[in-house]
């Protein structure tokens, strides 16, 4: 593609995207090739319902340089691997769509039943585990891709990888696969099945000033839990209430929620904990941003709506993965010391990153 082309064919396919709930905030990344040496991708950290065309990174494919103030997305390394590996690809996304991301979890090869083997191929393959944006996960996908000849690929605990000779090959790539880990999912946890189920958020606590109003007339005792949220992190000013089957069924399973996808890692915490409807008796939520109660749900927090509506997809996308583990002895739970690194990065990098351009959250990659 000429690089006017690429503008345009990137921010379309954003909006798609989106629009499709395959991507939300920054959560993924897409690039378009551009002439021999070149790709086009999407910058680290802005949210792509007000991404721009002068916010594009222009990114070569050898050294990986770019110009300009804005920073490319961390897995750039991955979308060169992509275009240098296979020629006849245009566009890349990846993503963090909830079904191929439980998919990942599994870790074996995804086989492809005959009505989607002309878009996908026979088999779609999983790369092993690696921290986002770095040197491990990419050389775990660059295995992969040299040896399957294939149009995706599941990243352990992480995503999915879809790539075509253009945006809307691509695109229809991530939906079809979308599809097919889904059959799959339901086919290996019955239970997940059986609970899929109508998710409900809504607004709980909002701090103005000193003063924390509540929406809604919650018992006194989630209200004091409320108090003590509030007065525990300066930095929320949200409250958000998650409700679902799934998070309910966790919720009477453990004292624990542990991360087992990286962007619940980065945005909700390394873990949340599990507690009884009472005002005392939970701590811990410095470096986490949820808490889930048992029989009622999960408090999802953050300094704008919008952080707190994030935390909130990630706890019900999380409490999928926990479920699918009880059926599926191979899901493990994230590595903690690299839980705990991935929330650190987050904090003090993307965050304040994402805080000061446009007020959204956003994964590292």
């Amino acid at each position: 593609m000429e690089l006017q082309e690429a503008k345009q064919a990137v921010l379309e396919a954003t909006k798609k995207l989106v629009a499709s709930q395959l991507v939300a905030r920054t959560w993924g990344n897409i690039s378009c090739r551009v002439g021999e040496e070149h790709f086009l991708i999407t910058p680290s950290g802005k949210s792509y319902e007000h991404l721009t065309e002068d916010q594009l990174v222009l990114v070569s494919l050898d050294g990986l340089a770019y110009t300009g103030s804005l920073k490319p997305s961390s897995e750039k390394g991955i979308h060169a691997l992509v275009y240098r590996t296979h020629p006849q690809v245009n566009c890349v996304i990846h993503t963090h769509q909830e079904m191929a991301s439980l998919m990942s979890l599994v870790g074996n090869d995804l086989s492809i039943s005959d009505e989607w083997r002309e878009l996908l191929g026979e088999i779609i393959p999983t790369s092993r585990y690696g921290l986002p944006g770095t040197k491990a996960l990419m050389n775990q996908v660059g295995r992969i891709l040299k040896g399957y000849a294939s149009p995706a690929v599941l990243m352990a605990n992480h995503g999915a990888l879809c790539f075509g000779s253009s945006p809307q090959e691509a695109f229809s790539i991530a939906e079809a696969l979308e599809g097919v880990c889904k059959e799959q999912v339901f086919r290996l946890s019955p239970l997940l099945s059986s609970l899929n189920g109508e998710v409900q958020i809504r607004a709980f606590a909002r701090r103005d000033g000193e003063e924390v109003t509540y929406t809604t007339n919650d018992s006194p005792s989630l209200q004091a839990m409320g108090n003590q949220i509030m007065k525990s992190k300066k930095d929320c000013n949200y409250i958000l209430l998650l409700t679902s089957q799934e998070v309910l069924e966790v919720s009477e399973r453990g004292k624990t929620l542990h991360a087992f996808l990286d962007d619940f890692a980065q945005i909700a915490g390394p873990s949340v904990e599990i507690v009884q409807e009472k005002p005392t008796g939970f701590h811990g939520l410095k470096h986490r941003d949820a808490l889930i109660v048992q029989k009622v749900g999960a408090f999802c927090m953050g300094s704008s709506e919008s952080e707190a509506h994030a935390v909130a997809t990630l706890v019900q996308k999380n409490s999928k993965a926990a479920l699918l583990r009880l059926s599926c002895a191979q899901v493990k739970p994230l590595p903690y010391l690299d839980t705990h690194l991935m929330r650190y990065v987050y904090k003090e990098k993307y965050a304040k990153l994402a805080c000061s351009s446009t007020k959204s959250t956003g994964s590292t990659s």
